[in-house]
């Protein structure tokens, strides 16, 4: 006769497995996936907390699994299998298709985070059931956070830095503490509270005792130790005030609902095996060529025969970039009239946008052209152009479909000992002297706005700047102008 002890340990078994399958299939078909992550956080980035989320989800799960109680056998294994057969298929199209598709804006959009996110709802579903699954939907929401966006327009909008990493990653934590001890709406409330609390002392006192850990830590150590303690905490108070044992599990183990299925297993593991096949795009990271004797602090001189009209600083721009990062704005008007710029006798005016920063990462985390005021772009195939002692420009016409409005744009990357940058020279169609160029922003809603064009206007526009597989037979109509500037530019720098 089966003991208890011994159902128990059967029943914990079986959900082990199944767990450690899905968990094995879903770090196999994204392995590419964590793999960059990973470096992209030890580099600096943000997106460390996408590795702190699922640790902040487990504390949530068990505080639902402590609570809850018996519950009926009912299931559907059928609709189990099509529902996980469709997420599944979702995951695999939004790796395979959605992602290259909107490879310029990789790494603001992490779709292949969402692509994993979906796999591994789906994976859960066929080896464990729709219903259980559900039952832990605030899990589910807390881990679809990991989808960067939303995180990264909250973080920017708190400065930026590590310590607004760290007072973004506690709202999840407050949400986290919340469910783990939402056995009541007041309880939820005051678990988040608490846990906001206690994890702003915590970041105070890493901002004050060690300023320069990595923003990984200061993400990671508040949010889980908040968590951890108040819902270790609130258990206790719960327990006691009932008179009862500490002892988590009080009940019987229901077992699971899902009947085993080995053909839901296989087609977890064959749906990880296939996804791991499909390749995400490649690092668009543009090469930054190294100038010997290239000092960053150092402002560009001004090339001989232009003026510089103003110039303008972007304070803003290290809660986009990071700290320690500035972009500025120069307005240049050419000192005589060049007949082949124009033949009304105007003398040319260009912008000169420059963004340093100590690192080339920090200036490639946001595509170039998301952070202009732009209304309905659209952007031409790229142009290479030699500009000498090894540096490569790209050069593309971009056309603003709502204002009719267009520019000739040269960008370029560089580097050396001090740091990085990226300059960019915008020539205006118009070359009248009040001519309009397009402003940075300071919002995230805007850039959200400009994301989202790309996404309702499919082919209509093409925000990847580096693409090579539209033809185009555009000219580049300022090209001779901008193209003289720019090494102009590069010569000083290497004189």
């Amino acid at each position: 006769m089966t003991t208890e002890r011994e159902r128990l340990r059967c029943i914990v078994t079986r959900i082990a497995v199944r767990a450690a399958l899905v968990l094995l299939a879903t770090t196999a078909a994204f392995w590419t996936t964590w793999v960059r992550l990973a470096h992209d956080a030890s580099t600096g980035s943000s997106i460390g907390y996408v590795y702190v989320l699922p640790i902040l989800a487990i504390f949530a799960a068990i505080g639902i699994t402590v609570r809850r109680g018996n519950e009926l056998p009912i299931h559907d294994r059928q609709t189990d299998l099509i529902v996980g057969l469709i997420g599944l298929g979702l995951s695999a199209c939004t790796l395979g298709l959605l992602t290259p598709r909107y490879r310029y804006l990789y790494e603001m959009l992490h779709l292949d985070i969402l692509a994993a996110w979906l796999f591994l709802v789906s994976a859960c579903i066929l080896m464990f059931g729709l219903r259980p699954v559900s039952r832990y939907w605030p899990c589910w929401l807390l881990l679809l956070a990991a989808f960067p966006p939303p995180y990264r327009a909250l973080r920017v909008a708190l400065g930026g830095d590590a310590v607004a990493a760290g007072v973004t990653m506690l709202v999840l934590a407050a949400f986290a503490a919340a469910i783990a001890a939402g056995r009541t709406r007041t309880r939820g409330l005051v678990g988040a509270a608490l846990a906001f609390v206690i994890g702003a002392v915590i970041l105070a006192v890493m901002r004050i005792r060690f300023p320069d850990a990595s923003i990984t830590a200061y993400q990671a150590i508040p949010s889980i130790a908040a968590v951890w303690v108040v819902a270790a905490v609130m258990y206790v108070d719960w327990r006691r005030r009932r008179g009862l044992s500490l002892k988590p599990l009080d009940r019987a183990v229901d077992p699971l609902t899902a009947a085993q299925s080995w053909s839901a297993a296989a087609t977890v593991a064959l749906a990880g095996i296939l996804i791991a096949v499909i390749p995400i795009p490649p690092d668009y990271n543009r090469t930054f060529p190294v100038v010997p004797g290239f000092v960053v602090t150092q402002p560009h001189t001004v090339p001989p025969g232009w003026t510089e009209l103003s110039e303008h600083r972007y304070p803003w721009a290290q809660h986009y970039f990071g700290p320690g990062t500035s972009m500025t704005r120069q307005l240049l008007r050419a000192d005589q009239h060049v007949p082949e710029w124009d033949n009304e006798s105007r003398r040319r005016r260009i912008v000169v946008d420059t963004v340093e920063s100590d690192d080339q990462y920090s200036i490639d985390r946001y595509p170039e052209f998301v952070l202009y005021n732009m209304a309905q772009p659209r952007i031409s195939p790229p142009t290479r152009i030699d500009l000498g002692h090894g540096i490569f420009a790209r050069l593309n016409t971009v056309l603003d479909d709502r204002r009719l409005l267009s520019w000739t744009w040269l960008t370029w990357n560089w580097s050396g000992a001090t740091g990085a940058e990226r300059i960019s020279l915008i020539a205006a169609d118009n070359h009248e002297w009040d001519a309009a160029f397009p402003e940075p922003q300071p919002s995230m809603l805007g850039i959200f706005e400009n994301v989202m064009h790309q996404f309702l206007r499919g082919r209509a526009v093409v925000l990847d700047s580096e693409s090579t597989d539209v033809d185009s037979d555009s000219e580049h109509k300022d090209r001779d102008m901008l193209i003289k500037v720019a090494q102009a530019i590069v010569a000083g720098v290497e004189s």
